[in-house]
């Protein structure tokens, strides 16, 4: 009978140590998070450049995020029929004493953002000309024309993880942050 349970003693000495071995090695490891997390963007600002050389820049912030107080655009004036180069900058401005520039990150991740456009009014949807590794638009760099006199909106969306093969890529992928503009072409 010790024998017997000698031989049963072990079966359960193994039993239990591989079990113990099988749960914790299959435990989901906390310490390594996802790296490619989307932004904390509070500021989007656009940059004008007129065929003349002259350069107008007008911001969008949202400092306490979604939910707080309600982001502060300023209004755009710009010439009528008037082809503008358009540059756009991304920042954190969350902690006033470290400002994150976030356009260098949507550079240097291309394939992963998209800038989107939305115009009404006198404006024509900014035509992309910067593209990713790839050759898909990102939108960094853009020309937007105006037409006559007249009130416009202007909104910027930046995508993260758009599928840019899409028939509309601007419907795809989270939404990093959107700021909309009030234009007044004169």
């Amino acid at each position: 009978m010790t024998f017997k349970n000698s031989k049963l003693m072990r079966f359960l000495f193994v039993f239990l140590a591989a079990s113990t071995l099988f749960w914790t090695g299959c435990q989901k490891d906390d310490d390594n998070p996802p790296t490619d997390e989307p932004e904390l963007i509070t500021t989007v600002i656009l940059h004008f450049t007129a065929p003349d050389g002259g350069t107008s820049s007008f911001k969008f912030s949202d400092i306490d995020g979604a939910g707080g107080n309600p982001p502060v655009a300023q209004d755009i004036t710009l010439s009528a029929n008037t082809a503008y180069q358009l540059n756009i900058d991304f920042q954190d401005e969350s902690n006033a004493n470290d400002v994150k520039d976030i356009t260098t990150e949507v550079k240097e991740e291309a394939e992963a953002h998209l800038v989107c456009f939305a115009a009404s009014g006198v404006l024509d949807i900014p035509v992309t000309l910067d593209t990713d590794a790839n050759g898909a638009p990102l939108g960094l760099e853009t020309e937007l024309t105006t037409g006559q006199a007249g009130n416009a909106t202007l909104t910027v969306v930046l995508k993260h993880e758009p599928d840019k093969g899409a028939a509309n890529a601007c419907n795809t992928g989270e939404t990093d942050v959107q700021a909309e503009f009030g234009v007044r072409v004169q």
